[in-house]
């Protein structure tokens, strides 16, 4: 497929439509893959995209400033079991509480970016230690989200 150049920011992204079904598309943007579901009137059909490889992919909000709700405290730095944002957004849905135990793979809350649905997932089993955000927070790329702590490990 014809591979598309667009500017964000005042910088190029060149992006290419690989594969396009009804309901799913997989997108290379700047030679990194990214699996996404399509979303039809605004109406989700399957679900919420997934990043196939781990990497911000920059949008039209990043121009703008976002200065951080009140109640956030200065942003930490992120340590192991911090999920940060790939990409500026709007935390739509929080699904999980303080203390609540999540398994590998489940989601964890929903970021809107560029008018799409994307879950945020556990990448292990663990226990939701932190949250940073809360619905309707604006979030920049890399900024904390959760934390999830992974159960000690103990040898026999």
């Amino acid at each position: 497929m014809p591979e598309h150049v667009m500017k964000i920011g005042g910088r190029e992204y060149h992006a290419e439509v690989k594969e396009l079904r009804a309901d799913r598309a997989l997108v290379v943007v700047d030679g990194k893959e990214y699996a996404v579901d399509l979303i039809h009137l605004g109406q989700k059909r399957t679900a919420a995209p997934e990043v196939v490889r781990t990497a911000p992919v920059p949008s039209p909000t990043s121009v703008r400033p976002v200065a951080p709700p009140p109640h956030r405290s200065a942003p930490a730095a992120a340590g192991e079991g911090s999920i940060t944002t790939p990409m500026p957004g709007l935390i739509f849905q929080v699904k999980v509480r303080e203390g609540e135990s999540v398994q590998a793979g489940q989601t964890l809350m929903i970021l809107e970016a560029m008018k799409m649905e994307n879950a945020i997932t556990s990448p292990y089993s663990g226990v939701v230690s932190k949250l940073y955000v809360r619905e309707g927070d604006d979030v920049s790329e890399g900024d904390l989200l959760v934390d999830v702590a992974r159960p000690k490990m103990t040898t026999l």
